[in-house]
């Protein structure tokens, strides 16, 4: 963009993100829909324990609920970029509210387990997984300099959110019942349509920034313009003999059919750009594998010390201790911000699923009951880095305009993990009848991200010097 000023002296401008502004209020609209979305996850026995119970639901359904869920929320991340192409993030946004909030309210007349995994697994899986890709997307829109401080305050009020929803949800089912305490949930999740409308197009807010001239290079206009007819045009004529340019869309005789074409459908689905560079990456397989691992190990730890002889206000405590553990990471993601932004995104994750291995096997090897819980609070923190640093790590890793694709893929092959090794760790449970192993396997999960990952970060800074090195021997040469 050029402007002139009084001096008549041309200025060029260039659109920025906001990095603030309106950005704020979409930070707002993000905690409104990860509150009311993931709060109450971490009170689903206290929930739907009688419920379940009263239905006449079976083991096997229990272990598949959330297997179900899992699914459905990987497949609607994975969609999510496709259907962008097709209507607006807004609309999507609506679309994925209306989904999980059908599935909120429909629980309330729900008196079979068929229904129930419609309207929980189906149902809000897909809502949830629709919402998280498009709130992380927005969020990389609107905020480029100071991403890890907005996600870590977002990130602490759903925390704090989180931990409040027990006692609400106790005080509710006491007083009221279940079924009236779906219908103030479902109340509560009505206020996700107050986030759409908050969720403006990251365009609409841009800034308009200055270039500074003396660092750009530009062409003066008429050269370009020169330069520009130089370039020989090529036209093609068609079927009807109307000529066509080379810049419009041409189709291959090959491609162009009656039928399904599913190399288009394909095309559409799975961006090729990324197959290579992040699908096949550390970037992508490591997040999937430690989500799957640390929400394992989140979901059997209360069980398995009930199983180990710990008594309920032990269990509660260590619980209690987890949850801290996670909020005050997430606190001082916030505060240290500025600071640890230097480090880059894939170092600290390294150091939170080193935290998570260091944790986990001092909790294993350690006999003393207070070396314990300072374990657990450990494997909180831990927690927090693996799961709230996903989007910073995809955003580093991508373009910004292929971030939507990449963290749909990333959701996809969680899913992929959760069906293939989800199973396996129930089996080794089950042939053990201890739980020892399964947090054996969980640590090894994280031992080998750790060390692959860093052998793939070395590498790539490693070649990044080499090719330095070549192209300055190349340059030495030149001069000679």
């Amino acid at each position: 963009m050029n402007v002139k000023d009084d001096n008549n002296v041309n200025k060029k401008y260039k659109n920025v993100p906001p990095d603030g502004g309106w950005g704020y209020m979409i930070a707002f609209a993000v905690i409104i829909l990860s509150s009311t979305s993931t709060a109450f996850v971490s009170s689903y026995s206290l929930l739907f324990k009688e419920f379940l119970r009263d239905i006449g639901i079976s083991s096997h359904d229990v272990s598949l609920i959330p297997s179900v869920a899992v699914t459905c929320t990987a497949i609607a991340g994975f969609l999510t970029n496709p259907l962008l192409s097709l209507m607006s993030h807004r609309m999507l946004t609506l679309v994925a509210v209306l989904i999980f909030n059908t599935g909120v309210v429909c629980i309330i007349f729900v008196k079979s387990v068929f229904t129930f995994h419609i309207c929980y697994g189906i149902l809000q899986g897909l809502g949830l997984g629709f919402m998280y890709n498009l709130s992380c997307s927005i969020l990389n829109d609107y905020f480029v300099k100071r991403p890890l401080m907005i996600i870590s305050l977002i990130q602490s009020v759903v925390a704090i959110s989180s931990m409040m929803a027990p006692l609400l949800i106790k005080w509710s089912l006491d007083r009221y019942g279940f079924r009236d305490t779906m219908i103030l949930l479902s109340g509560l999740t009505l206020h996700n349509f107050i986030a759409v409308t908050l969720m403006h197009p990251a365009k609409w807010h841009m800034k308009k920034v200055e270039i500074d001239c003396t660092n750009e290079k530009f062409l003066p206009e008429k050269q370009q313009s020169e330069d520009l007819s130089a370039i020989p045009i090529i036209k093609l004529t068609n079927a009807d003999g109307n000529i066509l340019n080379v810049n419009d869309k041409l189709y291959l005789a090959e491609n162009d059919d009656t039928g399904i074409n599913f190399r288009k459908i394909i095309n559409l689905l799975v961006d090729k750009s990324l197959y290579e560079g992040f699908l096949l990456s550390c970037v992508c397989a490591g997040p999937a594998l430690a989500l799957f691992a640390d929400t394992t190990y989140s979901s059997i730890l209360s069980q398995a010390l009930k199983t180990a002889g710990w008594v309920k206000d032990n269990v509660a405590l260590a619980n209690t201790l987890y949850n801290i553990g996670d909020l005050v990471m997430r606190l001082l993601f916030l505060v240290l911000s500025n600071w640890l932004h230097k480090f880059g995104s894939q170092e600290l994750y390294v150091l939170g699923v080193t935290l998570g291995l260091v944790s986990r096997l001092g909790m294993l090897w350690s006999k003393s009951y207070i070396a314990i819980m300072i374990y657990i609070s450990l494997v909180g923190a831990s927690h927090c880095a693996v799961t709230i640093l996903v989007p910073l790590v995809v955003g580093d890793a991508v373009p910004a305009k292929k971030f939507t694709s990449a963290l749909g893929m990333l959701m996809m092959l969680t899913g992929i993990v959760n069906l293939v090794l989800g199973p396996a760790i129930g089996a080794v449970r089950d042939l053990s009848e201890s739980y020892g192993p399964v947090f054996y396997l969980i640590a090894s999960c994280f031992a080998i991200i750790v060390l692959f990952w860093s052998i793939e970060m070395c590498y790539k800074k490693n070649k990044h010097k080499r090719l330095q090195r070549r192209e300055y021997l190349r340059q030495k040469k030149l001069n000679k």
